[in-house]
């Protein structure tokens, strides 16, 4: 009985000697994030926070200023536009980024739909996403002027500048000046930013956090909630539905934003 006993306690104390293994650790440093502003927004207003929170936790942050600021007014078409988060990410790499994460609010968070159905990324951030051309309430609005753009395309006169009708939430509109082929590029639902089509076209292995306001006009909620169920089959992705509205949504999503990024993202193997 004695040899029995003394036999469990040197399997316990040699249980006890077993060096724990650790868990994976996050490696925020290898994270480079691009991120995104809404339509007619900028990189200090509603991502700000977010970027700055980000930023202090150890990520590579990128928050350029987009053709569709105001400042900028569609200077460039949605194509050029992912020429530009190419831009920003090589910069990424260049300061030691080994994992990409393209992230957008609004029209941003379309961008980065846009891109990651072009290009190979560790992860996506979509935030109240907006913007999707092919849904039968904006087709209708843009119809006309989608129309007269592509008139002026056919006619050769795609890289001449227009007046064009634009839309935003919160039943806002304003009329800019772009050229045909920009504006085509943004609000033809057969162009670049057909949301249904990206959504449909994500990579795979890449992982996906959608970010859907409770408090988002219901509409575009409803349309978005039917959209997020074509996310192809086998991707990694998780649905939060913050308590807010589609500008609230960034400060309020900033900690689980970042907590999926650091638990998720950071301790994932780098595709590159």
């Amino acid at each position: 009985m004695r040899v029995f006993r003394n036999l469990i306690v040197s399997v316990l104390f040699g249980i006890a000697a077993i060096p724990a293994v650790p868990l994976a650790a996050a490696d925020n440093g290898s994270v480079g994030i691009v991120l995104m502003h809404g339509k007619w927004g900028s990189p200090d207003k509603n991502i700000g926070t977010l970027a700055s929170t980000l930023e202090g936790k150890g990520f590579l942050v990128s928050a350029p200023e987009m053709p569709w600021s105001r400042p900028r007014s569609y200077d460039k078409s949605a194509d050029d536009a992912l020429n530009e988060i190419d831009g920003e990410v090589a910069k990424l790499r260049g300061k030691g980024a080994k994992r990409i994460v393209i992230a957008g609010h609004s029209l941003g968070a379309a961008g980065a739909l846009a891109y990651a159905s072009r290009r190979t990324v560790d992860a996506i951030v979509l935030i109240a996403p907006g913007h999707v051309p092919e849904s039968k309430v904006l087709a209708a609005k843009l119809a006309a002027d989608v129309k007269k753009a592509r008139d002026m395309a056919s006619a050769g006169k795609g890289d001449e500048t227009e007046w064009f009708l634009d839309l935003n939430t919160g039943a806002r509109s304003a009329s800019l000046k772009m050229t045909a082929r920009t504006y085509l590029s943004y609000s033809d639902p057969a162009a670049t930013m057909n949301f249904s089509r990206n959504v449909e076209s994500v990579k795979p292995g890449t992982l996906v956090l959608w970010v859907e306001p409770l408090g988002e006009e219901p509409p575009l909620r409803n349309n978005l909630m039917r959209i997020f169920k074509m996310l192809p089959q086998g991707l990694d992705v998780k649905l939060v539905e913050p308590d807010t509205d589609h500008m609230g949504a960034p400060d309020r999503a900033t900690g689980e934003i970042v907590n999926w990024i650091e638990s998720v993202v950071a301790k994932a193997p780098a595709k590159n």
